[in-house]
């Protein structure tokens, strides 16, 4: 369990408020809403908070169980044998307060090591995140058969869960952005039901869910002939294998991030490379830590995140080339292999 590898690298208590960072923890993820959902890692134990309405037969950790009548927050008070207390950045207002309320000589410091562990992956997360993105890659192929004159991208949107889950998939890990024409040039598009016509670009941002890992990989291309996008393509794709190339043990990820922000603001399109370089990525698609220009988290073998640098032009069009990397001894290894 590995909470317990958390255990060994504390001095002082941690509570754990994210299900899904509990869930890489302990091992099964809890949907509790609103309600209260706790893990107290400290020293000399781990302990899971965990109302009365969701079952659980996990062993090897003490369960505090409470009911909606019940105040779990004085609960948790009563595990708390130290003046210091580190939380997660997702613990709710309404619970801190009312924990400082009941406790108000207790010191609240924001912590995060829990992220760094997470961060890191292990042989098997690597090998399962790999085929993750083989199905991927395999999925992209038929997507890009899909995009012919004529098709809306909502009919696209629609049939992609469907492939995924036909080559060993659970879900999607996300909505796909399925973007044609100038909808390309909104970073976060919705599928509509615009028609794709000759000259237009298109974006396809997609990843599935397999074995409770995540895959996420972008492809963009032009329907027939626009020169303008095609000068804009191949700009991007250099910022995306210059960042590649940069991915080492050591290297800070705003330097990754750079490497491929100086491509794009050499050739005059610094404006519009309008986010970060790229995100970290495993049992959730998005996970710590960003690649982005004020990251000092410096990379560690076994870290995966994507590498996508884009350009979006409002009036003509976007163009994104995302690939996910894990940290190597010597580099790094490119999980997407189909063509960008």
């Amino acid at each position: 369990m590995k909470a317990y590898t958390l255990q060994s690298k504390i001095q002082h208590p941690i509570l754990i408020s994210d299900e899904k960072m509990i869930a890489y923890l302990v091992g099964q993820r809890f949907h509790v809403q609103e309600r209260f959902l706790g893990l107290l890692i400290s020293p000399s134990d781990v302990i899971l908070f965990l109302n009365e309405l969701f079952p659980t037969k996990l062993t090897g950790i003490k369960i505090v169980r409470f009911n909606d009548i019940d105040d779990p927050i004085k609960r948790l008070n009563d595990h708390i044998h130290s003046d210091l207390l580190y939380v997660d950045k997702h613990l709710k207002s309404g619970f801190l307060l009312r924990l400082m309320k009941l406790n108000p000589l207790l010191k609240v410091e924001l912590d995060d090591l829990a992220d760094r562990i997470r961060a890191i992956k292990d042989n098997d997360e690597i090998e399962t995140m790999r085929i993750a993105s083989q199905i991927n890659d395999a999925v992209m192929n038929e997507v890009e058969a899909l995009c012919v004159p004529g098709v809306r991208e909502k009919e696209i949107a629609a049939q992609i869960e469907d492939l995924f889950i036909s080559k060993g998939a659970t879900s999607v890990s996300f909505p796909p952005i399925i973007a044609f024409g100038t909808n390309t040039a909104d970073p976060h598009a919705v599928p509509n039901d615009t028609e794709l016509k000759e000259g237009m670009p298109v974006i396809i941002d997609m990843g599935c869910l397999y074995q409770g890992y995540c895959s996420d990989m972008t492809r963009s291309f032009i329907i027939g002939e626009n020169k303008k996008l095609e000068e804009i393509y191949q700009i991007v794709k250099q910022a995306n294998l210059a960042a590649i190339d940069a991915v080492k043990p050591g290297i800070f990820l705003k330097d990754i991030d750079k490497a491929a922000r100086d491509v794009i603001r050499d050739a005059g399109y610094g404006d519009a490379f309008i986010h970060r370089t790229g995100h970290g990525i495993g049992q959730d698609v998005h996970e710590p830590f960003d690649v982005s220009s004020n990251s000092d988290i410096v990379a560690q073998v076994g870290m995966i995140f994507s590498i996508e640098p884009g350009i979006y032009l409002p009036r003509l069009g976007g163009i994104r080339i995302e690939d996910l990397v894990v940290v190597t001894e010597d580099g790094c290894e490119v999980l997407n292999h189909y063509k960008k």
